[in-house]
């Protein structure tokens, strides 16, 4: 007789999804005797970890917000090896957003909840909220940071069909980000300082290949990004850099004008790179999601 499927739970530093996935979590609490005034739901980029919000995993809760990061699964902390830099559909990854979304508002009944999504994470955020039409309230906004609103290195439309090709006869094919875009990893800028290079170098949850099927995945979401955007309804905030290695300026603008929610914010740091949380204009990031949070849970 086949095992049943371990239930969808949350526990001290993992999690139980809704197909029985085990992946580990980050939870910055606020101090005992500080009043919850809201709750951030973290997800972070490709290549990332729940590890990359400990900015504000420490000065949030000291304003009344507790953070809770996942890990998702295909990235760097997925106990499964070899499905890191893997994934069958995009699907997942918001079902997984879903089912999160739902064991932190059991925990936390009445307190109101906000998603943060960096890079890969915002393009996970922007869809599963733009399906979230039964309860529009729920969450109570969302912040796109770094958003993904297209890709500055353009992809030819044959080049495009040649990948799509491979990832249906080869989908666990395996390529870097530098092999598909032709350019020197180590030379691309994510933040005022340091380049991807070097910042791959001290980070043990760095992904060196991606399959195929993961990077189509990616692509179609980004093809569907107009429909989602005009389809949300609850508050939106854009924090973008206009020197963001994967997004130009006028086509997060064009995203953020896509967007049909009436209360939308779009936030320049024209000093800062890819890594807003890990850059020289954090404070600024920070205190900016700390003055738009409090709006959200008044």
């Amino acid at each position: 007789m086949p095992q049943a499927k371990p239930r969808p739970e949350l526990r001290a530093a993992e999690w139980v999804s809704y197909d029985g996935k085990v992946m580990p979590t980050q939870t910055w609490p606020v101090a005992a005797g500080t009043k919850l005034r809201g709750v951030v739901i973290a997800v972070h980029g490709l290549s990332g970890a729940s590890s990359d919000f400990w900015y504000i995993g420490e000065k949030l809760p000291l304003m009344g917000y507790a953070v809770y990061a996942y890990n998702l699964r295909g990235q760097g902390k997925d106990p499964v090896v070899a499905e890191r830099g893997d994934i069958q559909s995009a699907i997942q990854w918001q079902k997984d957003l879903e089912t999160f979304h739902l064991l932190v508002r059991r925990k936390h009944p009445g307190v109101p909840i906000i998603w943060y999504g960096e890079s890969l994470g915002s393009l996970i955020c922007l869809h599963t909220a733009a399906n979230r039409l039964n309860d529009r309230r729920d969450p109570v906004g969302v912040v796109l940071a770094s958003p993904v609103a297209g890709l500055r290195v353009a992809v030819s439309g044959f080049r495009r069909f040649l990948l799509e090709t491979a990832a249906t006869l080869s989908p666990r094919s395996r390529y870097s980000l530098g092999d598909l875009a032709g350019v020197d990893e180590s030379k691309i800028q994510v933040t005022n300082s340091t380049t991807h290079g070097s910042q791959m170098q001290v980070t043990e949850h760095f992904v060196h290949s991606f399959t195929l099927r993961l990077l189509t995945e990616i692509g179609r979401m980004l093809d569907k990004n107009p429909g989602a955007a005009k389809r949300l309804r609850m508050p939106v905030l854009f924090l973008a850099s206009p020197n963001d290695v994967l997004s130009s300026p006028d086509q997060v603008q064009t995203l953020f004008s896509q967007v049909k929610s009436p209360r939308k914010r779009l936030l320049w740091y024209t000093r800062s790179y890819h890594l807003l949380l890990h850059d020289v204009q954090r404070e600024e990031v920070t205190h900016d999601l700390a003055t738009w949070l409090d709006a959200r849970v008044k």
